[in-house]
């Protein structure tokens, strides 16, 4: 176990995807997305995953699209291991090989999930006996599973069973997975990581004249930023008139929105250009560069220093 500064840091994660013939890519991109992001926002590798099968063999997506796998009996160690299936479970369910290993797994130490109608997989090998699981409808033809205890929940993680609804609940059960494993800090850092990304900005096309106006002051003075007395001032307005205009058109202050604007030109300088560190953080108005970097990694979810250098491929075991 790595230490920095005396304090023990946790092993990776490692997490096993195990697919079967025509599995919903789309589960699967949910389930692996927050991997991906956690050690981006943590900055180190929190998580490790391969991709598996039975075989070992190129598995196509119900879309079609061909996947490289990993057999089972070649995977590196696990701490989860995590089923995906498609719509056609119905025609899998009675395979023998697949059953034995499911028994196989399912008295492993480790925990053992399934993503959508795969838990009901599970079900069938008696792996979710006596623990709370989340399953969608079953299927006519799986016949009656009994000694199952439901929630009416979207995904459930109950002892060593890890079980969800379907595909738009993938998510939330990596993120209960993640904040079990390393606490709810760090998954809400993610959360708001994630949602910065989709829209790091609020659209102003509508906003009125006079916030436009402030705006457009805002950007000619990005390496000096104003003070919030000074804007308003400037647009001879009261300060508490320019936060109610900013908290009503872009849900936020105005100290909040300068400073996105100067993390927003940090990162297009440090992207499209090789100016030192320390002369964009005085370009986009930090009065350090280590509050430029505490700022950047809060909103950005990385190091500055990372915009330069190439981005990693995912860190996936699979070889």
């Amino acid at each position: 176990m790595l230490t920095v500064k005396g304090v023990c840091e946790p092993p990776a994660l490692r997490i096993g995807f195990w697919l079967l013939e025509a599995f919903d890519l789309y589960a699967l991109a949910h389930a692996l997305e927050p991997l991906r992001l956690v050690n981006q926002v943590a900055g180190r590798e929190l998580c490790q995953w391969q991709i598996l099968s039975l075989h070992g063999q190129p598995l196509h997506a119900s879309n079609g699209i061909a996947t490289a796998t990993k057999g089972l009996d070649q995977a590196q160690p696990l701490d989860v291991l995590i089923l995906c299936g498609g719509e056609n479970l119905h025609h899998q369910a009675d395979d023998p090989e697949l059953r034995q290993q499911l028994h196989y797994w399912a008295t492993q130490p480790i925990q053992l999930g399934a993503l959508g109608k795969a838990g009901w997989l599970l079900a069938q090998v008696g792996a979710l006996q006596r623990v709370r699981c989340s399953l969608p409808e079953p299927a006519l033809s799986l016949g009656t599973i009994t000694d199952l205890t439901p929630v009416a929940a979207p995904f459930c993680i109950d002892r060593q069973r890890l079980t969800c609804v379907g595909p738009q609940a993938v998510q939330g059960l990596m993120h209960e997975l993640l904040g079990k494993t390393y606490g709810r800090g760090l998954v809400m850092r993610l959360e708001k990581h994630a949602a910065r990304q989709v829209r790091p900005l609020q659209s102003t096309h509508n906003a009125s004249q006079k916030l436009q106006e402030i705006l457009a002051l805002m950007n000619d003075n990005l390496t000096c930023a104003l003070g919030i007395d000074e804007l308003a001032e400037a647009m001879g307005i009261s300060r508490r008139h320019l936060e109610r205009l900013f908290k009503r058109n872009l849900g936020c202050s105005p100290s909040r929105h300068y400073l996105d604007l100067r993390l927003q030109q940090s990162r297009q300088l440090l992207q499209t250009g090789k100016q030192p560190l320390a002369d964009v953080a005085q370009a986009c108005g930090f009065v350090s560069v280590q509050h430029f970097f505490r700022c950047y990694r809060q909103y950005f979810g990385a190091h500055p220093r990372d915009e330069r250098t190439p981005k990693s491929q995912p860190r996936s075991l699979t070889a």
